[in-house]
């Protein structure tokens, strides 16, 4: 009978709350769907293939730095040590070069008494071959 086949006032306030169900499930889709300009954007900002290539050898550059960053940390550690022992040398010419003037002090020194017994010996070979 028709009666059976038609809708209830309570078979319409159902579809009436669904419908509105499904209006707000939409329109909380829409706000949180990324527009055109979000993907567009996306698209600019992220890697390409070749961008993506050339990971592993930038992987296997940073892994090159950190061994020579390596490397520079132990020698800039040593420069403490490298200070002292310049340091050290440069004291031992100091007292070097001190030693090397006493030395050519006694030199001068004993250049003028050669010299002196050079003139005595001479004095005395002419004092004596003219005495005899």
């Amino acid at each position: 009978s028709i009666e059976q086949r038609m809708a209830t006032k309570d078979d319409v306030a159902a579809l009436e709350d669904s419908m509105h169900a499904l209006e707000h499930r939409v329109e909380h889709i829409e706000q949180t769907m990324a527009t055109k300009d979000d993907i567009a954007s996306i698209e600019q900002h992220m890697a390409t293939k070749d961008d993506v290539a050339l990971v592993p050898a930038i992987r296997e550059m940073v892994g090159q730095l950190m061994e020579r960053m390596t490397v520079v940390e132990l020698h800039v550690q040593e420069i403490p040590s490298i200070k002292q022992q310049i340091e050290q040398l440069s004291q031992q010419m100091e007292e070097g070069f001190e030693k090397i003037a006493h030395q050519e002090t006694i030199l001068q020194a004993l250049s003028l008494r050669s010299i002196q017994q050079a003139n005595d010996i001479h004095y005395l070979k002419t004092n004596v071959i003219s005495t005899k």
